[in-house]
């Protein structure tokens, strides 16, 4: 179950931390941000973007970081009742 998502300076959001809740979470709002999360969220459980799995999407591409500096996704998820953390940082070089 992924517990939490953490963004620094990935696709359109230079930083970002999310907690989700034990059962249902909920996330709205207007505009950009609610498919990038599910997008970040896929990637992260199957480190593939979702374009890569269905060609014929119009979404779902590798997010490139925002700035320079840092990138990095954090996620920590609960397996077999145990917290585990992992982080994927950006390589610019082997992922330009």
């Amino acid at each position: 179950m992924l517990k939490s998502l953490k963004l620094t300076n990935v696709g359109p959001i230079s930083n970002m931390e999310m907690a989700f809740g034990n059962r249902l979470n909920f996330v709205t709002g207007d505009g950009l941000g609610k498919s990038f999360l599910l997008d970040i969220a896929w990637w992260s459980l199957t480190r593939k973007w979702p374009a890569e799995v269905n060609s014929r999407l119009s979404t779902g591409l590798m997010a490139r970081p925002h700035e320079s500096g840092k990138a990095s996704i954090e996620i920590t998820l609960t397996v077999k009742s145990k917290s585990v953390t992992y982080v994927s940082n950006f390589d610019r070089k082997s992922q330009a």
